[in-house]
């Protein structure tokens, strides 16, 4: 039988048997990327959705209702990559179910699940280690699924109102020490824009435009 990603009990098993380390460390310069102004519609939809959370709904809430816009203003502005949301990720035997991913956008067209996988997007009950176990999780079967170590691949945990990044490069998984969040939404969109525009030079640099 095969073996399943989700067969390792530990992050440590799962990262000792793919020889991948983690380090945190300021992998983005934060500083350098310029806020980009949300639209003032968003901004009150965002205060609005904060105020009036529920506390039984928390993870579908922030998924749906605090995730997805931020996320959807980025996609809007690098059309080139493609957001999917709750896709059924299948490698062999493993099969998971991350929030959202963003892949590159088929040359042809057309709407289907492309390769490489360049985001995997995490929601969390106010749990950024539980959401990083999974993204681990995540990440290595993104791998597997693009068969090219030398693609990057993001991951991005949030309860909602926080935002943490990390990306896998090489053999190393890079997270962030600082964690976004909504109270600066301009400054998070422009971190998110600047993702989305790197993920687009990433599938253009592996020929997956030509």
């Amino acid at each position: 039988m095969a073996l399943k990603i989700t067969d390792f009990k530990t992050n440590a098993e799962l990262l000792t048997h793919f020889g991948i380390r983690v380090s945190t460390e300021e992998f983005i310069n934060f500083d350098l990327i310029m806020p980009i102004e949300i639209s003032a519609s968003l901004k009150e939809d965002l205060k609005f959705l904060l105020s009036n959370r529920g506390d039984t709904d928390m993870e579908a809430y922030a998924c749906e209702f605090l995730i997805a816009p931020l996320l959807k203003e980025a996609w809007k502005r690098n059309p080139k990559a493609k957001l999917f949301s709750h896709p059924r990720v299948v490698y062999e035997d493993t099969v998971l179910i991350p929030d959202y991913v963003v892949t590159s956008k088929d040359k042809l067209g057309l709407n289907s699940f492309q390769k490489p996988l360049l985001i995997t997007v995490e929601a969390k009950n106010d749990d950024y280690a539980q959401g990083w176990a999974d993204a681990y999780r995540q990440l290595m079967v993104a791998r597997l699924i693009n068969e090219n170590n030398d693609i990057p691949i993001y991951a991005i945990i949030s309860i909602g109102e926080g935002w943490q990044i990390g990306k896998l490069d090489g053999n190393t998984i890079y997270k962030h020490p600082i964690t976004l969040g909504l109270d600066n939404p301009n400054k998070l969109l422009g971190v998110l824009d600047y993702i989305f525009a790197d993920c687009v030079k990433t599938a253009e640099k592996f020929g997956m435009y030509d």
